[in-house]
């Protein structure tokens, strides 16, 4: 498990966690800059399908699987087109991590996801 904490002003603006072995650390990033850098909704930063390439081997994962709950993960064909043209070597699988991402909004409202890859909700008080 990795949990990751965003503080503006010395208070937590979001908190973002994953489980999924080797792939923790990208996972946990990704969602990370989806929401940050790229201004995705906490909902669409978890639920974006995942790259993932550790180096060695030489090979980018992409997610490319359905969950037991129907819902279908894939990284656009567009996308991949592009890092095939820059020569990376694409492999597709099923699985990665399973990310949990709470954000606290300007209002002060907590918005709490919970990763459909694996079936769960957020509960909170």
């Amino acid at each position: 498990m990795c949990i990751e904490y965003v503080l503006k002003d010395g208070k937590v603006k979001a908190a973002v966690g994953a489980s999924g072995g080797m792939y923790i650390i990208a996972g946990t990033t990704e969602v990370f800059l989806n929401h940050f850098l790229l201004n995705m909704d906490p909902l669409s930063s978890v639920v974006a399908p995942r790259i993932y390439h550790q180096l060695i081997p030489n090979s980018v994962k992409y997610e490319n699987w359905t969950t037991a709950y129907n819902d279908h993960f894939e990284i656009p064909k567009g996308t991949r087109h592009v890092l095939e043209k820059k020569g990376h070597v694409l492999t597709q699988f099923a699985g990665g991590t399973i990310s949990q991402f709470i954000v606290q909004e300007s209002d002060g409202k907590l918005v709490a996801v919970s990763d459909p890859r694996k079936g769960g909700f957020p509960s909170g008080y």
